[in-house]
């Protein structure tokens, strides 16, 4: 009986641990979602992207100039995202300034269609930013894509974009080098078929003319053959 108290006790224990580290006060969530609500609306539906600017911290907007970020060139895939309000994300892991997450925002095109992102927010001087907003994984059609199909976009901000990569794209390569194959062995079978004429003809004499000899005794033959006809 002792022993099995000692082990849901420890089983508690180790179970509580995780929940409690991630556990954030309400008022620190509540400052969350209204920071993410903002954050989604502008940047990822890139409506209004200019007051995105103040909702990021500095470190995420590095390398990317106000003028540029206000022209859509910031380092955040856009989406067309269902829905005003994003706060069903759960924590990863959370500190005083710190909060690790995971969002799964739902297409406004499409109902079986939804992106889920992994970020990172930071408080900083009172007010929590948004650290860092990256694609995980893509869901609808059937079909999963996950964070390796993910590559840095066109844009100056090095914004992200789903790579996709068609069937042509493999095709054309591939019957080009097939191609490629078939006129070498092309063209060594004409060079072995030229050399092998060319060796016969080398070795083609011509047929040396018959001469015949006639004996001393074949006229007398003839005129006598003639004169017995005659008769």
């Amino acid at each position: 009986m002792m022993r099995a108290l000692v082990v849901t006790a420890i089983l508690t224990f180790v179970m509580a641990g995780p929940a409690g580290a991630t556990r954030l006060p309400q008022a620190e969530r509540a400052a969350i979602n209204r920071t993410l609500d903002r954050f989604v609306n502008s940047a990822v539906k890139r409506h209004d992207v200019a007051s995105s600017w103040n909702l990021v911290t500095p470190e995420m907007r590095a390398g990317v100039s106000r003028s540029a970020w206000d022209r859509g060139n910031l380092p955040v895939i856009p989406y067309p995202a269902g829905g005003t309000t994003f706060h069903d994300w759960t924590i990863d892991s959370a500190s005083a300034t710190e909060v690790d997450f995971e969002l799964m925002i739902p297409s406004a095109k499409s109902k079986s269609d939804s992106i889920q992102f992994n970020g990172t927010m930071r408080k900083q001087q009172g007010r929590w930013l948004v650290d860092s907003f990256n694609p995980s994984a893509t869901f609808g059609g059937g079909a999963v894509v996950g964070p390796h199909d993910f590559t840095a976009g066109s844009g100056g901000g090095g914004g992200k974009g789903v790579a996709r990569l068609g069937s042509v794209w493999i095709a054309v390569p591939a019957a080009l080098i097939a191609g490629g194959i078939l006129v070498v062995l092309g063209f060594f079978v004409f060079v072995w078929f030229r050399n092998r004429r060319a060796y016969r003809r080398a070795n083609l004499r011509p047929l040396e003319p018959i001469v015949v000899n006639r004996r001393e005794s074949e006229p007398a033959l003839v005129a006598k053959e003639r004169g017995q006809a005659d008769g």
